[in-house]
């Protein structure tokens, strides 16, 4: 999830929803010596919003239990986290600290293997930063707000090359933000959506692009895509990838219509490098203001609907009020014939979404709309959805480390 996305969604949140833990809720066990590890990040807030601090935990299980504040490791600021699974480590970029620190395992608790300093790079402040791996050797630190990918040797912790993002950034706008969920595999590359807005994000940009990236030599393409707005992704079982736009798109074209473009949902076919000239528009499949894109089993997905008996905007609403609103329920469609939708019964959330995408499964968050507290909540395979790990704050990263 972007910056943001969390600053406006927990300034404005003042409702409690599903997600709350409770004091008797039974502790996540730490992982055993040769046992599944997963690294875990969360966020906290202070009361008035005003300072945030990252957590990491190393647990042995995200389909239950709880990651207490007393078993955390504090990071400074804002701390995001990537890494490839099942290789023994994981790295944190640290927004605070403007640096990329690698962490091991040693006797069940991380430990800092190498560090990176940013400062030399042209990296004055991070905004919607993103990895994507090459093997366990080789990653790219994606920074749009300098406009630029940093090949790094992951080895030594040194930067390799910078990549000029130039072509990827929205034009005319003072933000642009790659998918919340990251690059996809897709053939013999990586593709994500790329999104913008203006520096008060009281405006979103029409167009949105498709970037193709293949990290064995760093070469990057770049699409127009058939609609604005697009944040998050999801894949199809026949490798057909939808790009889908933030519920925050929808909360603007809400309130000014002519400040965002109405929420769309696209399609990259496979084998092809174009989407789809022809979009759905989300609004009109489920008779609200929609958007978002949580990946489901069988070629479904879940997208957020605003329940206009929950909430409808007075004169004078802002984007924020509406984006926050503890009304927004989840539906479900088909990717490849989005009507007709169905309604879930899941209980309604604020706008936000995070997605996370681990041991071939897809997670949500579920989050106190206070941010106290996060659930996970598996929306893929057996049993789903199945209320998951219980956590402090919010959820910001999961990396299946062993």
């Amino acid at each position: 999830m972007t910056i943001r996305r969390i600053a406006f969604w927990v300034a404005a949140c003042l409702l409690g929803v599903a997600g709350c833990s409770s004091d008797d809720s039974k502790s996540s066990s730490p992982p055993a010596s040769n046992g599944p590890a997963y690294a875990v990040t969360g966020r906290v807030y202070s009361p008035d919003f005003a300072q945030v601090t990252s957590l990491l935990w190393l647990v042995s299980d995200i389909h239950g239990g709880e990651a207490k504040l007393d078993q955390a490791i504090e990071l400074p600021g804002g701390a995001s986290i990537w890494g490839v699974p099942q290789t023994g480590v994981f790295y944190v970029v640290s927004a605070e600290q403007l640096t990329v620190s690698k962490y091991g395992l040693k006797d069940g608790r991380p430990e800092v293997q190498g560090r990176l300093g940013l400062n030399g790079v042209g990296i004055a402040a991070l905004l919607g930063e993103n990895m994507l791996f090459d093997g366990p050797n080789k990653g790219y630190l994606f920074d749009p707000k300098s406009g630029q990918a940093l090949e790094l040797d992951l080895v030594a912790m040194q930067i390799v090359r910078r990549i000029s993002l130039a072509e990827v950034l929205i034009g005319g706008s003072e933000n642009t933000f790659l998918a919340q969920n990251g690059f996809r595999k897709f053939g013999n590359r990586y593709v994500t959506a790329v999104y913008g807005t203006s520096a008060n994000y009281d405006h979103v940009a029409a167009e949105s692009k498709i970037l193709f990236f293949d990290p064995t030599n760093g070469n990057l393409e770049v699409k127009k895509a058939p609609c604005g707005g697009l944040l998050y992704t999801a894949g199809a079982p026949n490798g057909d990838v939808y790009f889908a736009s933030d519920p925050y798109v929808a909360s603007v074209h809400l309130i000014s219509p002519n400040n965002s473009p109405a929420p769309c949902l696209a399609r990259l076919a496979v084998g092809q490098d174009v989407p789809d000239a022809t979009v759905v528009t989300l609004n009109d499949v489920t008779g609200a203001p929609s958007g978002g894109l949580i990946p489901g089993s069988n070629g479904d997905a879940y997208v957020r609907v605003l329940d206009r008996a929950l909430y409808s905007p007075a004169p004078g609403a802002t984007y924020n009020q509406a984006f926050s609103a503890t009304a927004w329920q989840t539906w479900r469609i088909s990717l490849n014939n989005a009507r007709p939708a169905e309604r879930t019964d899941a209980a309604p959330l604020a706008g936000g979404i995070t997605v996370f995408e681990v041991d071939g499964q897809a997670y949500e968050n579920v989050s106190t709309a206070n941010f106290a507290s996060t659930t996970l909540r598996r929306r893929t395979g057996d049993g789903a959805p199945a209320l998951g790990l219980v956590m402090p704050g919010v959820t910001w990263g999961i990396v299946r480390v062993r």
